[in-house]
C-alpha cells in the first residue's frame, strides 16, 4: 500500500469533517471518492496531498509515518501533487507554468523542455506552448494544470473535480492522460467527482464519502427526506416525476435513506402492477462494465434521480436491456438503510 490511513479525524472548530477508521490505497490503482456538496472531499483531498494535518490519528506513506513538520513535507509532494478544482496559473506562458515546478526540482533544461512537451501532448494542448495562460478557458486551464502535474511524473496524483468546469472534449482529454499516468508511470490516482460515470469508466474502485465517513462501493442509492406517514409502518418521499418511495419507519423525519433496487424487469411486465408495491419506474441511462468483479453496472434514471445496481450479464441478456429501455426496478423498504 502506498498511503495507510488509521484512525483519521479532522475538526473544523467543534465541527467533526472526517472521521475515517480505516483507508489504503494500491500503488498503480485508480480510485473514486463520491458524495454530495460540501468541503469533506476536498478536505480529505488536502490531508493526503500533505496540504491539512488530521486532529488525530495516522497517515502513513509507503509504510512510513508522516511527520508534519515543514521540511519532511515538502520532500513527500515532491511525489504526492494535487489538480485543484479551479487552479490557478501564473500569468506568463504555458511553457513557463509547467516549467516552475521542473526547475525547482532541478531538472535540466533539455529535460525540461522535453517533459513539457510530453505533458502537453498527454493533455492535447501541444499546440498551446507559448500561449498565454490568462487567455486559457476554462476546460484549457485544467488541462494546462493536469499537464503542470504530469511533467513531474507523481507517484499519486490527486484530482478535485476534474471535469466539473470542462466540455466533454477535455473531460475526455483529462481521463485519457489520466489513464495514460497510471499506464507508464504506475502513478496512483485519487479522483473526487460528481460525475459518477467518468468515475466508474476510469476507477478500479469507487468509495462514497458521507457526513465525513466512507461507506459502500459509491453505487448506493441515497435519498435525503423530509419523510412523511404513509400507512401501516411505511412513510414515503414523492419524487420529482410524481412517483412515491416508500421505505420503513425512518429514525427522523430528515434522514437519509440508502436504497438498493433488487429486482429490474421490463415496464411491460404486469406482475409488478400492485400500486401498494416498492416499485419505480425509469428509464436504462447507462450500463457499464465494473472491472473489479466483472459485473455489469446499470444506470437507471426515475424522473431525474439516477439509481444504480449490479447485474450479470445474464441479466442483461434476459432482460434486454440497453440504454433507453424503460424499466421498473422493485426494492424491499426493509432493505432501506438509515444514515
Amino acid at each position: 500500500m502506498i498511503f495507510n490511513i488509521s484512525d483519521l479525524n479532522k475538526k473544523y472548530g467543534d465541527r467533526t469533517i472526517l472521521d475515517i477508521p480505516e483507508l489504503s490505497f494500491k500503488k498503480g490503482a485508480i480510485y473514486g471518492l463520491q458524495g454530495p456538496n460540501g468541503a469533506v472531499k476536498t478536505t480529505l483531498l488536502n490531508i493526503l496531498a500533505l496540504l491539512e494535518h488530521p486532529n488525530s490519528g495516522s497517515v502513513f506513506y509507503k509504510a512510513k509515518p508522516v511527520q508534519y513538520v515543514e521540511p519532511y513535507l515538502q520532500r513527500l509532494r515532491k511525489e504526492v501533487v494535487l489538480v485543484d478544482q479551479l487552479p490557478l496559473l501564473f500569468t506568463t506562458t504555458v511553457f513557463k507554468n509547467l516549467e516552475f515546478g521542473l526547475k525547482i526540482r532541478g531538472l535540466e533544461k533539455e529535460e525540461r523542455n522535453r517533459r513539457i512537451v510530453k505533458g502537453l501532448d498527454m493533455v492535447g494542448m501541444g499546440d498551446f506552448l507559448h500561449a498565454p495562460a490568462h487567455q486559457l478557458s476554462g476546460g484549457e486551464t485544467q488541462r494546462v494544470a493536469l499537464a503542470a502535474r504530469l511533467v513531474l511524473k507523481p507517484e499519486i496524483l490527486l484530482l478535485d473535480e476534474p471535469t466539473a468546469n470542462v466540455d466533454a472534449a477535455s473531460a475526455q482529454q483529462i481521463k485519457e492522460a489520466a489513464l495514460m499516468a497510471r499506464r507508464e508511470w504506475n502513478t496512483t490516482l485519487i479522483i473526487a467527482s460528481h460525475d459518477r460515470d467518468w468515475l466508474y469508466d476510469v476507477c478500479d474502485q469507487v468509495l462514497h464519502l458521507f457526513k465525513g465517513r466512507l461507506f459502500g462501493t459509491g453505487k448506493e442509492n441515497i435519498l435525503f427526506g423530509p419523510w412523511h406517514p404513509y400507512k401501516g409502518d411505511l412513510w414515503e418521499k414523492k419524487l420529482a416525476d410524481g412517483q412515491h418511495i416508500r421505505v420503513s419507519e425512518p429514525p427522523a423525519a430528515d434522514a437519509v435513506a440508502i436504497v438498493e433496487p433488487t429486482f429490474i424487469a421490463g415496464a411491460s411486465n404486469t406482475m409488478l402492477d400492485d400500486t401498494d408495491a416498492n416499485i419505480l419506474e425509469g428509464m436504462v441511462s447507462r450500463l457499464a462494465l465494473e472491472k473489479t468483479s466483472a459485473e455489469m453496472v446499470a444506470t437507471i434514471l426515475i424522473g431525474n434521480l439516477p439509481f444504480t445496481l449490479k447485474l450479470s450479464r445474464q441479466q442483461i441478456q434476459q432482460e434486454d436491456l440497453y440504454p433507453g429501455r424503460k424499466v421498473k426496478l422493485h426494492y424491499s423498504p426493509d432493505s432501506v438503510k438509515w444514515f
